[in-house]
């Protein structure tokens, strides 16, 4: 038996265009994570200076997490098999929470190329749950996390839980970023 974690989802995009999002960084920039001032950082040390291709459509980061992608008739599997807790000790106290933020991520890629393929996207994130009086369509759940396509963000992908909030959004000005900030801000 395998302590290993699986993450995996299907995309509506053919599989190199996938897999394009995991090798050019200006597109991993369109679903990885949310804007802060050290994501391209973050983008470098993630999927090229310490990730390895290890196969056909295959990339392991820091040695141990790997992501597959297939293709499938629905478009793309993406499979992310993450090392067993333990592995890297160090960083043990924050596998479950890096797991979720990979959940949070992997949505974000199938909403990217189902909803704005190839657009640039504006993000909020808060690291606890926000009220934004927003509804939406159901676009994933996990046993976290729930995410919702909400249509007046262009549309956009709201993800939260009890840790965090995101918003992507598309089209949006900085006022209107900021607002919606301002609003979260207050909640």
């Amino acid at each position: 038996m395998s302590d290993e974690v699986r993450v995996e989802i299907t995309v509506a995009a053919p599989v190199d265009e996938v897999w394009q999002s995991f090798r050019d960084k200006q597109k991993i920039l369109h679903w990885h994570g949310w804007e802060y001032d050290g994501l391209e950082q973050e983008i470098d040390g993630t999927f090229f200076e310490d990730a390895e291709e290890t196969g056909e459509r295959t990339l392991t980061l820091h040695g141990h997490d790997t992501f597959t992608l297939t293709p499938v008739p629905e478009g793309t599997r993406v499979v992310l098999t993450r090392a067993p807790k333990g592995t890297l000790p160090e960083w043990d106290e924050y596998y479950d929470d890096i797991t979720e933020g990979w959940i949070t991520f992997l949505h974000q890629l199938k909403f990217a190329h189902e909803f704005h393929p190839g657009a640039a996207r504006r993000t909020l994130f808060w690291p606890h749950e926000v009220s934004l009086d927003v509804s939406g369509k159901p676009f994933f759940e996990s046993a976290n996390q729930r995410g919702l396509v909400v249509e007046e963000w262009g549309p956009g992908l709201l993800v939260t839980c009890p840790k965090m909030t995101v918003v992507t959004t598309y089209g949006f000005s900085d006022a209107e970023l900021e607002a919606l900030r301002q609003k979260g801000d207050a909640s």
